[in-house]
C-alpha cells in the first residue's frame, strides 16, 4: 500500500532533477515519464501535484485493494436478513440468531387471480360434453363465476370464432354453439 508521506518525499526529487518520481510511485508511469523529461511540466505540474498527490495515492491503494479482493471500506458491515414466517430480523455482525418458533405466525398465501384461459377451456369442454351447445346458466354453474363475467367470456369466444350465438329451437333461449 502506498503512503502519502512517501509520495511527498519523492516529490522533492524534482529539486535534484528527477521530477515525476512521485508519479511512478503513485502508479502513473506515463505521466511520470512526461514529468521526468519536462522537469515536471516546467515546474507548474510539480506545483499542481502538491494538491493531487493524496488523490493519486488513494486511487492506487483502491486499485490495489480491488485487485486483491479486499474490501476498500473496512467500516462496511455486512448484514444478513432472514425472513421466516413473515418476520424480518437483522443480524449483529458475527452473531447468528433465529426467531423463536413459538413466535412464528402462519403466513397467508396470496390469493391468485383465476386464469381466464382456464375458464375458456372449461366452457369449451362443457360445450363439447353437452353436444356442442350450452346456455349462459350452464357456463355460470360450471365455472362458479358471475353471469356478466361469463357473458363477456362467451362473447369473446364468439369473436374469436370458437363459438357462435343462436337460439334454442323449441324454447328460443339464447345458446352458444361450438363452431
Amino acid at each position: 500500500m502506498a503512503s502519502k508521506g512517501t509520495a511527498y518525499l519523492l516529490w522533492l526529487f524534482w529539486l535534484i532533477g528527477f521530477a515525476g518520481v512521485h508519479r511512478f510511485y503513485s502508479g502513473k508511469p506515463v505521466s511520470g515519464v512526461i514529468w521526468l523529461f519536462t522537469w515536471g511540466l516546467f515546474g507548474f505540474g510539480q506545483l499542481v501535484d502538491l494538491a493531487l498527490i493524496p488523490g493519486m495515492v488513494d486511487e492506487k491503494n483502491l486499485k490495489y485493494l480491488a485487485l486483491r479482493g479486499s474490501n476498500p471500506t473496512p467500516n462496511n458491515v455486512q448484514t444478513v436478513v432472514v425472513n421466516l414466517g413473515g418476520q424480518v430480523s437483522g443480524q449483529i455482525p458475527g452473531q447468528i440468531s433465529f426467531p423463536d418458533t413459538a413466535s412464528l405466525q402462519p403466513q397467508q398465501l396470496p390469493q391468485i387471480a383465476p386464469n381466464p384461459q382456464s375458464d375458456m377451456v372449461t366452457i369449451l369442454k362443457l360445450a363439447q360434453n353437452k353436444g356442442g351447445s350450452i346456455s349462459l346458466v350452464d357456463a355460470v354453474i360450471e365455472t362458479g363465476k358471475p353471469a356478466p363475467e361469463i357473458r363477456n367470456l362467451l362473447e369473446s369466444l364468439c369473436n374469436d370464432g370458437l363459438m357462435e350465438i343462436g337460439n334454442h329451437e323449441s324454447t328460443g333461449a339464447v345458446i352458444y354453439r361450438l363452431v
